[in-house]
């Protein structure tokens, strides 16, 4: 089942979250230390403002994706990012990714987008596969998009227009 996540799936979320930063540090901007700083709070209001997509099998919060707008300006009002995009590598395989990534498309439709927009770690190739194989189009490159422990991480765009 795939639904809106909210304050109510806090604990889930906050566990999803932690997980997914421990074990692809590199594959987001926000680091887990950063992320378990945040107070429950703050990561509650989170959830109750902005669209999160989280993908469960039973009560077992399995992936997630969330739509934010790319910027808060009427002229880019037609543009959403996908972030958060993530499932747990022991739902890798199994189609989840696929399913997760088609309802956020299809609910970005729904809310009147036109674009989906996303950044990937160039060496992710398993995203970058999913991405493509559902129309998202490589539009350029940002060197040094994240900055570890252990050197810089370069960002791919990705554009997936929703209109034709």
């Amino acid at each position: 089942m795939i639904r809106d996540l909210g304050p109510g799936d806090l604990a889930v979320w906050r566990r999803i979250r932690a997980e997914g930063l421990r074990l692809f540090p590199d594959a987001f901007l926000t680091t887990l230390q950063e992320e378990l700083a945040r107070s429950d709070e703050e990561v509650a209001e989170s959830l109750a403002g902005r669209l999160v997509l989280g993908a469960f099998d039973g009560d077992r919060l399995i992936g997630t994706a969330a739509l934010d707008p790319v910027v808060e300006a009427a002229a880019a009002a037609h543009r959403v990012a996908l972030n958060a995009f993530y499932v747990s590598p022991e739902s890798h395989g199994t189609g989840i990714g696929t399913r997760l990534l088609r309802a956020a498309l299809d609910r970005a439709a729904a809310d009147g987008k036109l674009q989906v927009e996303l950044f990937v770690a160039a060496h992710n190739a398993p995203a970058i596969r999913l991405y493509e194989k559902h129309g998202f189009v490589r539009h350029g490159l940002l060197p040094r998009a994240a900055r570890l422990e252990d050197g810089f991480v370069d960002d791919l765009y990705y554009v997936r227009q929703l209109d034709g």
